[in-house]
């Protein structure tokens, strides 16, 4: 359901403290990276933040990164971050990751360029540093979908990366319906650029079935996938156009 912007700030500006702004983190607050360790957020986004936080009831970052590795980036205490789609980063790591983790490895090895994130709840297999990234998604896909199987995982597509997960992930819908419920929120943005960040537009498409102003921000890139462009209320064109969105509120 597009929407206007300039309608959507209006409407959450009025329910201030009673509102909610979560944000992805890579290729929203920051530009996508070659390495995850690389990525840093936009220079403006602090401010812009800060300013949130003294506006809204809460300001969080639900991301696919382990929550601590966005902390140490983000470097915003007052900034929620929740981390690994949802899934509890306390916990040892299920007996089914650890059962795939040889198999990732044996993948990425396949693969020039390509490399394995141990988040320890998931394995991300990283191919932006591929020759051929087309070639490389393919044969990894092939590979770890058979892993994924094997194991009893489900595997998440991203941007160049692809993410051996438990089957029962929460996802970052699940964040974003929980926070807003438990804090009786009247209004909340999302804002993303993958595929992952679908599972939140749906979220927020619940909410506002419930009565809350509720909009879902796709941040367009050469890389966003059609199919999140096409679920959103409100398209910006990179991080840098969020920042201005953000801006606004």
């Amino acid at each position: 359901m597009a929407i206007s912007s300039d309608q959507f700030v209006e409407r959450l500006r009025s329910v201030g403290r009673r509102g909610g702004i979560f944000l992805d983190f890579d290729g929203t607050i920051s530009d996508i990276a070659t390495r995850p360790e690389l990525a840093t957020p936009r220079p403006e986004a602090a401010g812009i933040l800060e300013g949130l936080i003294r506006t809204y009831g809460i300001v969080a970052v639900v991301s696919a990164r382990p929550a601590e590795a966005v902390r140490s980036l983000l470097r915003l205490p007052r900034v929620q971050v929740f981390g690994l789609y949802g899934l509890a980063e306390d916990a040892p790591p299920s007996s089914a990751v650890e059962a795939a983790r040889d198999a990732a490895h044996a993948a990425a090895e396949m693969v020039e360029g390509a490399w394995v994130e141990d988040k320890g709840q998931s394995l991300a297999v990283h191919y932006r540093g591929a020759p051929d990234p087309i070639l490389a998604g393919a044969v990894l896909s092939e590979r770890l979908s058979a892993a994924a199987a094997a194991a009893g995982l489900t595997l998440i597509p991203g941007k160049k990366v692809l993410e051996l997960a438990p089957r029962n992930v929460p996802g970052k819908g699940s964040v974003i319906e929980r926070e807003c419920r438990s804090r009786a929120l009247e209004g909340c943005l999302y804002a993303g650029d993958d595929l992952s960040d679908l599972d939140a537009f749906g979220a927020l498409e619940r909410l506002r079935e419930e009565g809350l102003i509720a909009a879902a921000v796709a941040v367009r890139s050469d890389e966003t996938p059609s199919e999140l462009i096409e679920a959103a209320d409100i398209i910006v064109d990179r991080p840098e156009g969020l920042m201005r969105l953000l801006a606004r509120l």
